[in-house]
């Protein structure tokens, strides 16, 4: 009788951590496939816990730490999430369901005065508890089932939440002092009370989860928002002083002829040779640094040259005619100012005589669909380099590093091909990006 009981609870556990996880993860297989796996878990930790021969009980922790080994491993093979969800919620799963299970008990014999021995050999009794623990469980799921959905996994794991499985851990320490207590009933009672305090933490700290996240989420996506919003407003910036030099230029261009030509009517080359000596030595300084016929991109690289130029950076540019270039341009705008943002910051990491980068926008026509070519290459310190993220060494690190996973998600939504790589002091990142938008017009202009 004790056996099955043992394996009907065993079943119902497992069964119950399937639907408080349903509540926090996705799964990795659906119907008869999951529940197959879900068997032989149920049937592993039955054995584990029940057959196989062993001397030790809660009193000792290493029956806390097997037991949540192998819940974990159930959990790693049946659903999907990020591993510091999975910590969280696991332990802190494992800390409610095993707090919610001792608490009907230890409540029971503190109002009855029963002692244990005789709670356990009360087998009417007893069995009662067993399906009232179940019932408890049952209704702590619900619960949890009600507040919370399976939310979408995005983002990078998040330091705060392994963090928090303090106050489970915590738990975990005060049901091992609860079982340690037993012959003490001053003591016992000081740690069941203990108990009921800490499952409630955990409770709360479970139902707080995904709107903590959520609020990190949003905290993260207003701090996105508001560099997209900076770049766009130095680009807007850059391109009107490139307009407006350019008008003043032309201004002045036109009194400079005037003079010439006066010079000239009057038959006075040299002192026409003169002036233009004189010209040549006042206009030092491009108004562009480049001119690819394209305003927003020639913003772009205009801004960021002269912003690396007076960093000292040994800057090169290889462009050509960006003017058919219909790629989204506040997408266009975004990447391209991470990337030469990034580059110019890891410059001024350097000595002056080792700053150097070379910018590429290449548009080649030919492709089909039109493909721009745009590559940063800078001197650099050495980096490291996991996956797409690059890890920030700014302070606060959660409010900065998100230039890179910018690109990043623009690159992904356009599925475009992209090379990141660091290799004897530089760092290259080069990306080919089909210009969709034009693949009409140019197939209709070669027809």
């Amino acid at each position: 009788m004790g056996y099955v009981l043992s394996i009907l609870m065993n079943a119902l556990r497992t069964w119950l951590l399937t639907k408080l996880w349903d509540s926090f993860f996705t799964r990795r297989f659906n119907g008869k496939q999951f529940w197959a796996y879900w068997l032989l878990w149920t049937a592993i930790i039955t054995v584990v816990l029940n057959v196989l021969p062993n001397d030790y009980d809660y009193s000792n922790i290493i029956r806390f730490l097997i037991e949540i080994a192998h819940e974990y491993a159930m959990n790693l093979m049946l659903y999907r999430s990020r591993w510091d969800r999975r910590l969280f919620v696991v332990i802190t799963g494992y800390a409610c369901f095993f707090s919610i299970s001792v608490l009907p008990e230890k409540a029971w014999l503190l109002y009855s005065g029963m002692t244990r021995t005789e709670y356990v050999y009360n087998k009417p009794l007893y069995t009662a508890f067993i399906f009232l623990r179940g019932l408890c469980l049952v209704a702590f799921v619900i619960l949890v089932r009600h507040f919370h959905t399976p939310p979408q996994e995005n983002g990078k794991p998040r330091a705060w939440i392994p963090a928090s499985t303090l106050f489970p851990l915590c738990t975990l320490f005060v049901l091992y002092r609860v079982f340690n207590a037993e012959g003490a009933a001053g003591e016992n009672d000081a740690w069941t009370f203990c108990l009921l305090v800490m499952c409630a933490v955990d409770m709360v700290a479970l139902f707080l989860l995904d709107q903590l996240e959520s609020t990190a989420q949003m905290r993260e996506a207003l701090a996105v928002a508001h560099q997209r919003a900076e770049v766009q407003s130095a680009n807007v910036k850059a391109l009107g002083n490139s307009y407006k030099a350019q008008r003043k230029m032309t201004h002045e261009f036109r009194g400079y002829l005037f003079a010439l030509s006066d010079m000239l009517a009057n038959g006075d080359t040299e002192a026409a040779q003169s002036y233009l000596d004189e010209l040549k030595v006042r206009q030092t300084e491009r108004i562009l640094l480049v001119n690819t016929h394209n305003p927003i991109i020639d913003a772009i690289l205009n801004q960021k040259g002269y912003a690396a130029r007076e960093q000292d950076i040994d800057l090169h540019f290889e462009i050509n005619d960006l003017s058919e270039v219909a790629i989204p341009s506040v997408d266009l705008t975004v990447v391209m100012s991470n990337l030469l943002d990034n580059a110019i910051e890891a410059c001024e990491k350097l000595e002056k005589q080792q700053r150097r980068m070379t910018v590429k926008a290449i548009y080649n026509k030919s492709d089909n669909p039109p493909t721009l070519f745009f590559s940063v290459k800078n001197a650099s310190k050495p980096v490291k380099i996991f996956g797409d993220h690059i890890p920030t060494t700014k302070p606060e690190p959660e409010l900065h590093g998100f230039g890179l996973p910018n690109v990043m998600d623009i690159l992904h939504k356009y599925d475009v091909f992209y090379l990141m790589d660091y290799k004897d002091g530089s760092f290259l990142f080069c990306l080919e990006w089909a210009d969709a938008a034009n693949e009409k017009a140019v197939a209709a202009a070669q027809k």
